[in-house]
């Protein structure tokens, strides 16, 4: 089954939003400030591009596949530069950038060797690049997977590990800086506001998993909450990947 995301980006703005900590982490890892040259690879709809802009004035860019994503990115800040673009090409020419990024994407993209060979193109040489992911482990603790538990194997699939992240990137001269692990064990509420993200299959598994497991998982998920059995839980954590272009 494919995903939709041009479908998808109709919605998107409703139920995800950027991580504002792993903004801060970005600020103060690479020094970002106005003279910056910044790379979103995978921008989506462009939260953390638009957020990251407007804190630091940088020149902030973001490549991204989706018609639709792309179209919401540009309508929310007219600082940012968004173009169509994969890992295959980034339209743009060679060390270009002091910094690049990708949140939540890698799992989207098909050849890391190429992926790693495009951004270590625009990449200048000694500049930064964070990869947000999750591990398999973080992956099979997310709190929702009793509810729909085919979206970790879904999941586990489509998701390279840290291992082979780091391995693919070392291939193609990047220097693995470190791991750094956030909100792992964080206490965390689930409200209606879950369901909602859940109803609208605001993740990409949702529409990966059997429709009669969703569907039978989205009840018992209203009911829980609704009902104040799951108020809170734990946040199963993501992991930040450091690299350097040697």
């Amino acid at each position: 089954m494919q995903v939709n995301y041009n479908e998808i980006s109709k919605t998107y703005d409703q139920v995800r939003a950027e991580n504002r900590d792993v903004i801060d982490l970005f600020i103060d890892e690479v020094r970002i400030s106005d003279q910056s040259k910044v790379l979103d690879f995978g921008c989506g709809t462009g939260n953390y591009a638009n957020t990251l802009q407007k804190r630091t004035k940088a020149q902030v860019y973001g490549v991204e596949p989706s018609d639709g994503m792309r179209e919401k990115a540009a309508a929310k800040n007219p600082y940012l530069t968004v173009v169509k673009g994969n890992h295959e090409h980034i339209p743009f020419a060679d060390n270009t950038f002091d910094f690049v990024y990708m949140t939540d994407v890698i799992h989207h993209v098909p050849d890391l060797g190429m992926m790693f060979r495009e951004i270590g193109r625009v990449l200048k040489n000694g500049g930064l690049l964070c990869i947000v992911t999750e591990s398999h482990e973080q992956i099979d603790n997310r709190f929702y997977v009793k509810y729909f538990p085919t979206t970790a194997t879904v999941d586990k699939g489509r998701y390279p590990d840290i291992d082979e992240i780091i391995g693919k990137a070392q291939e193609q001269s990047f220097q693995h800086v470190k791991n750094v692990i956030i909100g792992e064990g964080m206490e965390i509420p689930v409200t209606i506001d879950f369901v909602e993200l859940v109803r609208n299959k605001g993740y990409s598994m949702f529409h990966l998993i059997p429709e009669d497991e969703y569907q039978a998982g989205l009840k018992q998920l209203e009911d829980d909450v609704c009902t104040g059995r799951l108020k809170k839980s734990r946040h199963s954590g993501e992991t930040l990947i450091w690299l350097r272009l040697l």
